[in-house]
């Protein structure tokens, strides 16, 4: 069963923070934005509970990417969605809208990285359509994941920029892979495994990037949503957590956790663990080359719904083991990534359980 719940790209308290705090034109905005977030949630939820229906009726996927991308016209109702189609799979000229040509792209991108790294087809691994909405509401400052497509607002100005949103890399790739996760480890969206969720779309929001780029670990930024804010240099940086923008609360370490913490904070302390074994592995290396495998093989493989931050070091760790070899050095940095957030990963009896198999058996191998 899925989580029920809408995943999307900001901190919802940032928004908070600013009904609090701002001007009455900034409350009377992002108020709407936290209806419109919840409007996606509500469909989130339906979709959720049809899922098993829709399992049973499932029409075969594709071989091939398919993207669409529909404008919906400012308009702000789940009845609305996706709105007035723009650009088929089939369109190689550009519309001239830059929302809808770059949200095109970006999605393209993205099936890329996952197919040609990964050999994952699609979301779901099995050619599934990537539908995404741009235009939705008016100064909507958000991204979200519905369960069955993207939906971007345009950006206020007040928080995020103007025409940012749906033309950031990172955005794209982090709120797709909240799909890619439904469709594996069904991390619950709440706790250790809310912040795992948040992690996983960070880690390959950040690989997918790194790897459009070819920027080594030590050329990246390692920054999810760069230069879309008004005020700081991005949404979370994985390398500091907590200095992506003035307000950032990202925690980097175990012993700053707390139960009930907001899991876009708390996700920190794996995205931080994520980034010390790759530097690990060497600042000319590519993340994606082992350390993504080992990631990619976990959330595939091993994670479940109420995993947690003591599992996923544990599962890393086995997997490194199980592909590398037991004391390689890929072994030994997944070691010392989770160490230096304070966690220390233990080793299972059996490495290789689950690996190949377990959850559902993989058609193919991601070496």
């Amino acid at each position: 069963m899925s989580n029920l719940v809408c995943c999307q790209i900001i901190p919802p308290d940032v928004l908070y923070q600013i009904i609090k705090e701002g001007t009455s034109e900034q409350k009377d905005k992002f108020i709407r934005t936290l209806e419109l977030s919840e409007i996606l949630r509500t469909q989130r939820s339906i979709i959720a509970g049809m899922r098993g229906v829709g399992n049973i009726l499932k029409i075969a996927g594709h071989l091939q990417k398919r993207r669409i991308v529909y404008d919906a016209n400012h308009a702000d109702d789940i009845f609305s969605l996706p709105g007035e189609p723009k650009r088929y799979e089939e369109d190689l000229k550009e519309t001239g809208d830059n929302d809808v040509d770059s949200c095109f792209n970006n999605t393209g991108l993205v099936y890329d990285f996952y197919k040609e790294v990964f050999m994952r087809n699609s979301i779901d691994d099995d050619g599934m359509e990537m539908n995404s909405s741009v235009h939705f509401g008016v100064d909507f400052d958000n991204a979200v994941w519905t369960g069955s497509q993207m939906v971007y607002g345009d950006g206020s100005d007040l928080l995020f920029k103007k025409g940012s949103v749906a033309s950031n890399l990172t955005v794209t790739a982090h709120e797709l892979t909240h799909g890619v996760t439904d469709h594996e480890a069904n991390l619950v969206y709440r706790g250790q495994p809310g912040a795992l969720n948040e992690h996983m779309s960070d880690v390959f929001a950040a690989m997918c990037d790194q790897w459009v780029s070819k920027h080594t670990v030590d050329e990246s930024s390692w920054l999810i949503g760069k230069d879309m804010l008004i005020e700081g240099q991005a949404l979370r940086s994985l390398k500091d957590p907590g200095t992506a923008y003035p307000t950032d609360k990202q925690i980097d370490h175990i012993r700053d956790y707390h139960t009930g913490m907001l899991i876009h904070y708390s996700s920190g302390i794996p995205n931080r663990a994520f980034y010390l074994t790759c530097k690990e592995i060497g600042i000319n290396s590519y993340s994606w080359q082992k350390v993504g495998k080992i990631w990619y093989a976990t959330l595939i493989d091993k994670l479940r719904e109420y995993s947690k931050f003591q599992d996923a070091a544990d599962s890393t760790f086995d997997v490194a083991g199980s592909l590398y070899g037991k004391d390689s050095k890929e072994q030994a940095a997944v070691y010392k990534g989770w160490e230096g957030v304070g966690i220390t990963p233990r080793e299972s009896s059996d490495m290789t359980a689950n690996l190949v198999g377990g959850k559902r058996r993989r058609r193919h191998q991601i070496l």
